[in-house]
């Protein structure tokens, strides 16, 4: 054994106030903070500060950093604990969490694996590591929610003596740094669904093929997967739903800190006189100091006497608009190419246009044969006949005759 739990936690319960204030220590810290801190904090059997500063050392709770220096930082281990008991949240990386998924996908290999060969060993220890991962998964999520909602606390407190751009800044981090990454990821068309949903047909198939007899540690596991992927998107829709409002807000108070801010530098350059010339919108006022004269009421009375109503225009309704040209031939044009299938192979194609289409004029006929000319899927090529005269509603067309055909 390591370390004695019982002395260990004996050391610990009698110092909880100094495991506090080096937990609050970031980083690395020397020896002479150590010892400072703890006279400030002594311990509750009146332990000597020599005693304490040893016994830190030889429990392990405080590793130095590097040989040869007197600094020294607190074990992970323990700080992980501390932060579990004391109710303190780090929060999870868009990286970590997709660190979880190429786990979890390289375990979904070796589990594949194990059942392709029916070993059950190798199944057996891919659901414990899978157990873990879980576990870790949820813990994570769990404080990154806790991190953002006391982020969201602490600025509903801090009204006062924190500026509006550092409170923006502050809120728009957490949103671009882990709510929408981390939505991104656990949203239901997300790799972490795709990822549990192959770790979960894995599961089944290790079932049905008998790889592993406890079919209530399957079940348990299949009941986890499905209860994170729920869990993940619950809480980061939380997230986001309580963040959305504080940085539209924020958002908006810093545009008008920001436009004041440079409102003040200008007057404060070219003075007052120059920004109210510009800027200032002028109010104008009457102020009657005699009643109306006569005249004026007369006036008045008469433009409301005389006044004559006028009759409201009538708008034709029913009135019919032609179809422009321009649309007609354009639908012609579309539907060209469906209506000549039927008729092909075509020995003249211009022949066909101005027999079947006698009222089209030149313009619409040639734009009818080079549509059916380069439209993919036929085939036309000038024949060897010599040209002859194509008549349409407002001309004559003289060319060789063209063959039509499908390709």
């Amino acid at each position: 054994m390591k370390i004695a739990p019982q002395t260990f936690f004996n050391f610990c319960a009698a110092h909880v106030p100094l495991l506090q204030a080096l937990t609050e220590q970031a980083g690395e810290v020397s020896e002479s903070d150590v010892r400072q801190l703890i006279r400030t904090h002594p311990s509750s059997n009146e332990e000597s500060p020599e005693t304490t500063w040893r016994r830190l050392v030889e429990l392990q709770i405080l590793v130095r950093a590097e040989p040869g220096r007197d600094y020294y930082f607190l074990a992970d281990q323990l700080s992980r604990l501390l932060s579990y008991l004391f109710d303190e949240a780090n929060a999870t990386t868009p990286e970590i969490i997709s660190g979880y998924i190429g786990s979890l996908k390289t375990l979904d290999k070796q589990l594949s694996r194990a059942t392709d060969v029916d070993d059950t060993i190798g199944v057996r220890l891919a659901l414990e590591e899978l157990q873990q991962i879980l576990r870790r998964v949820q813990s994570d999520l769990d404080e990154t929610q806790r991190c953002i909602m006391t982020e969201v606390s602490r600025y509903k407190i801090a009204r006062e003596g924190v500026s509006v751009r550092e409170k923006f800044r502050r809120i728009a981090y957490w949103m671009d740094r882990y709510v929408d990454p981390i939505m991104e990821v656990v949203r239901p068309d997300g790799p972490l669904r795709a990822t549990f949903d192959e770790t979960e047909r894995l599961l089944y198939r290790a079932r049905e093929q008998g790889l592993y007899n406890d079919l209530l540690g399957l079940d348990r596991n299949t009941r986890h997967l499905r209860l994170i992927q729920r869990h993940a998107l619950r809480v980061f829709q939380q997230c986001r739903h309580e963040l959305q409002p504080l940085y539209e807000s924020l958002r908006r108070a810093s545009f008008i800190a920001e436009g004041a801010a440079l409102a003040l530098e200008r007057m404060q350059r070219e003075g007052i006189p120059a920004c109210t010339e510009e800027h200032v919108i002028p109010i104008f006022w009457l102020r009657w100091q005699h009643v109306p004269s006569d005249p004026a009421i007369e006036r008045a009375v008469s433009l409301v006497v005389e006044y004559r109503p006028e009759q409201p225009p009538v708008l034709a309704l029913d009135r019919e608009e032609t179809v422009p040209p321009r649309y007609v031939r354009h639908l012609w044009l579309e539907e060209l190419h469906g209506t000549i299938r039927s008729a092909l192979p075509i020995s003249d194609l211009l022949d066909w246009l101005t027999q079947h289409f006698p009222n089209n004029d030149t313009d619409s006929t040639l734009a009818g044969f080079a549509r059916l000319v380069f439209v993919s899927g036929l085939n036309a090529h000038f024949t060897e006949q010599p040209s002859r005269l194509y008549e349409t509603a407002d001309g004559t067309l003289e060319a060789q005759p063209v063959e039509l055909s499908e390709a």
